[in-house]
C-alpha cells in the first residue's frame, strides 16, 4: 500500500476538469466577490488536459498545439495566482494542504479543500479560491515541486471590499459628454496587473483591447520580458481572432465589454479554450473585446491551440483501418 502522500496524490488526480468545475461552481458562491471571477479563470488558465496533454507527449503537445510562453504550471508554483486577491494566503493554503497529505484521503474533495481553507486561520472567504488552487496545482506538479516553501506575501493595506469599490467606480465623465449623453468620446481605464498601479492602459469606447494595449507609450517594451508581447501587454498576432494569441482572463468588469459573437465563440471552441454560453464570459479573445466601460484583466503566460490535441491511434489500429 503507497504511503498516505502518494494516496492523496492518486486521488487528486482522478478528478478532471468537469470534476474541477463542478467543485468551482459549488465553492464560489462562498467565496468572496473579490477573488469569484479569479477562481474561474485560474482554472481556465491552468486546465487538467493542459497537464494531461504534457504528461503524455510534451514534444508533440508543444509541436501540434503551437504552444508558446511559459505554459508549465511547475513555473508558477508561487507566482499562478498572483492576481488573486487570497495570494497573500498562499503561504498559509500550501501549508493546510501538507497537512492533508499525512493521512488518505477520506471524504471528497470539495470537503477537504473547505476543511483545509478553515485551517488557514483567516476568513474563509478569502481563503476558499486560494485554497483550491493549491490543491489543483498540486496535483499538476507533484510532491516534490509543490514541497518547495512559498515566500512570505506582504499584506496588502487594500481590503477586499475596497477592491471591489476599485473595480466598480465609473470612470468619470467630462461635462460635454454628460450634456451630450454620448458615450462615443469617453475613455476607460483598463487594468492588466491590480497589484502594479502603473499596470494599466486607456481605451477609447468601441476600441478592441488589444488595439487600445497597442497604444500604450511603453508597448514595445513589454517584448522584454514576454516575447509573445509584440505591442503591449497583451499578446498578439493576427488581430482577426484566428490565432488565439490575445486570450485573456476578465477579473472584473466582464458587462463593460461588448457581447460575445457567435464568431468569437468559434473561435474559442475552435482553439480550445472555455466558453460558459453566457453574453459577457470571462474568458475573451482581446482582439475582439470591445471595450464599453472599466475593466480589470489577467492575461496568461502561454497560448496554444488546445483543440488540436488528439490521443494516438491505439498501436495497430491505424494500420487495421
Amino acid at each position: 500500500m503507497s504511503d498516505p502522500a502518494q494516496q492523496f496524490i492518486e486521488f487528486l488526480r482522478s478528478h478532471n476538469d468537469q470534476d474541477w468545475a463542478a467543485i468551482v461552481a459549488n465553492l464560489t458562491p462562498d467565496v468572496h466577490e473579490v477573488d469569484r471571477n479569479a477562481l474561474r479563470v485560474w482554472f481556465a488558465f491552468y486546465p487538467v488536459k493542459l497537464f494531461h496533454m504534457l504528461a503524455e507527449d510534451e514534444a508533440r503537445a508543444r509541436r501540434d498545439c503551437l504552444l508558446n510562453g511559459r505554459y508549465r504550471l511547475s513555473e508558477h508554483l508561487h507566482t499562478s495566482h498572483r492576481f488573486f486577491y487570497g495570494h497573500r494566503f498562499w503561504p498559509q493554503a500550501q501549508k493546510a494542504v501538507w497537512t492533508d497529505l499525512k493521512t488518505p484521503p477520506r471524504t471528497t474533495l470539495e470537503n477537504h479543500i473547505r476543511q483545509a481553507a478553515r485551517r488557514t486561520g483567516a476568513d474563509s472567504s478569502l481563503t476558499l479560491a486560494i485554497t483550491a488552487v493549491a490543491y489543483a496545482t498540486l496535483q499538476q506538479v507533484g510532491l516534490e515541486v509543490f514541497r518547495q516553501p512559498a515566500p512570505r506575501t506582504a499584506a496588502s493595506p487594500v481590503e477586499p471590499d475596497a477592491v471591489v469599490a476599485e473595480r466598480r467606480r465609473p470612470e468619470p465623465r467630462s461635462l460635454w459628454d454628460m450634456l451630450l449623453r454620448s458615450d462615443i468620446n469617453q475613455i476607460y481605464t483598463i487594468r492588466f496587473d491590480e497589484n502594479d498601479p502603473a499596470a494599466a492602459f486607456r481605451a477609447l469606447h468601441g476600441q478592441p483591447l488589444t488595439m487600445a494595449a497597442a497604444q500604450m507609450p511603453n508597448a514595445a517594451s513589454f517584448k522584454e520580458k514576454d516575447a509573445r508581447c509584440v505591442t503591449g501587454p497583451i499578446p498578439v498576432e493576427c488581430q482577426t481572432g484566428a490565432c488565439g494569441t490575445c486570450w485573456i482572463g476578465i477579473l472584473s468588469g466582464a458587462e463593460n465589454l461588448n457581447a460575445i459573437t457567435p464568431f468569437e465563440v468559434s473561435r474559442l471552441e475552435k482553439i480550445g479554450y472555455p466558453y460558459d454560453g453566457t453574453q459577457h464570459p470571462l474568458i475573451r479573445l482581446g482582439c475582439k473585446a470591445v471595450c464599453e466601460g472599466r475593466v480589470s484583466l489577467t492575461i496568461p503566460p502561454w497560448n496554444g491551440v488546445l483543440a488540436n490535441w488528439e490521443k494516438p491511434p491505439i498501436r495497430g489500429q491505424a494500420a487495421a483501418d
